[in-house]
């Protein structure tokens, strides 16, 4: 286990994959930054505890250096080899610092590691920052235009320190392009081109800000589906909802408020099963199939009327919705007070979305 790498080929492929899978209606350029963050917080959890500005500035380096640069797995050796480079702000931070490295390499090697051996370790570590800012500068123009069209970082000023001199706004910013660069080329799967012998122009950086993961997600959102797939999926449900003015009525209230129609579909199959017909009462049900105002029984009015509440309703949960949260767990605070009714609704919904296509719509 001492050995055993922090990130692997494999990694960067399941993230890749679940990525691809459960983001696939973004742009590749968007998927390119969620892989790009994924890698990052991978690798952050994988690091010895130490304070978070830390962590932030040992990932970094890791990326560049061994994913970027040298193309490769990211092993504990090179967690080292960064901890040995990093300038603490006073000596009295020696302790907050050693104290997580040692524990963490004990946990990979119970028992093998020693204050003393740690130090000797880290100690004998060469400097290589400015060799190793010295093949960034010249290697990961070439991969970063390649793998996305983003300007290049401007060569290294020699004699900086990675982190102790570099303004921290630069520093962000080339993570940035960093990390895009190397997501985007694992996300596509194109190799490292050859670095070239010429001398790499000095563009001006101009990155456009990553929108963050808020509001009402893609998926959520309108869009045109394939009617007679979900007519026929709801008429094997022997459901009143595949019959006008049922179906049209759902629809059009999801195109008005931006709201996917098959996530309203998805509502009324987990508040009422899609209303069987074989249901006694049916006809009033399906009036209100999404249980607006508690129930079909206490409101009960028209299909075009609830289904026009559900998808307000919807629409305005979602488009609040802050970065982090789930977005059916975020719809389910305000729509249901069943907890469960999240899962039930997002199965639901990818159910609609892996209709086989019909031959005709």
């Amino acid at each position: 286990m001492e050995n055993a790498a922090l990130l692997s080929p494999a990694d960067v492929n399941v993230i890749r994959r679940y990525v691809q899978t459960k983001y696939a209606p973004l742009s590749g350029a968007k998927r390119a930054e969620i892989v790009a963050t994924a890698i990052r917080q991978t690798i952050q959890r994988r690091l010895p505890e130490l304070p978070a500005e830390f962590k932030e500035r040992i990932a970094d380096d890791l990326i560049r250096r061994c994913l970027v640069v040298e193309q490769r797995e990211i092993r504990p050796d090179d967690v080292l080899d960064v901890c040995a480079e990093i300038e603490l702000p006073d000596p009295s931070a020696e302790a907050m610092f050693l104290d997580p490295i040692l524990r963490w390499m004990n946990e990979r090697a119970p028992g093998k590691w020693s204050p003393e051996l740690l130090m000797n370790r880290l100690l004998r570590k060469e400097p290589a920052a400015v060799l190793a800012q010295a093949e960034f500068s010249a290697e990961f123009g070439t991969l970063a235009a390649e793998a996305l069209p983003l300007p290049a970082l401007p060569r290294t000023r020699p004699g900086w320190d990675i982190f102790g001199r570099v303004p921290r706004p630069a520093l962000a910013m080339a993570v940035l392009v960093l990390a895009g660069g190397i997501a985007a080329g694992v996300l596509l799967g194109r190799p490292a081109p050859e670095t070239s012998e010429q001398p790499l122009p000095s563009p001006v950086l101009q990155l456009p800000v990553p929108s963050a993961d808020v509001g009402m997600p893609t998926q959520l959102r309108y869009r045109d589906i394939d009617t007679a797939a979900v007519k026929s999926y709801l008429r094997s449900r022997d459901s009143m909802l595949a019959d006008e003015p049922y179906f049209s009525a759902i629809v059009n209230s999801a195109k008005e408020h931006d709201v996917n129609p098959l996530l309203l579909f998805a509502v009324t199959g987990q508040e009422q099963g899609f209303v069987p017909k074989s249901n006694k009462n049916a006809k009033k049900i399906a009036n209100n199939p999404f249980n607006v105002f508690y129930s079909w029984e206490e409101f009960n009015t028209d299909i075009g009327d609830s289904a026009d509440i559900a998808a307000r309703t919807l629409s305005r949960q979602g488009s609040k919705r802050p970065e982090g949260y789930e977005p059916f767990d975020w719809l389910n605070q305000t729509y249901a007070e069943d907890p469960n009714w999240s899962d039930g609704v997002k199965r639901i919904f990818d159910k609609l979305n892996s209709l086989p296509p019909s031959s005709y719509k």
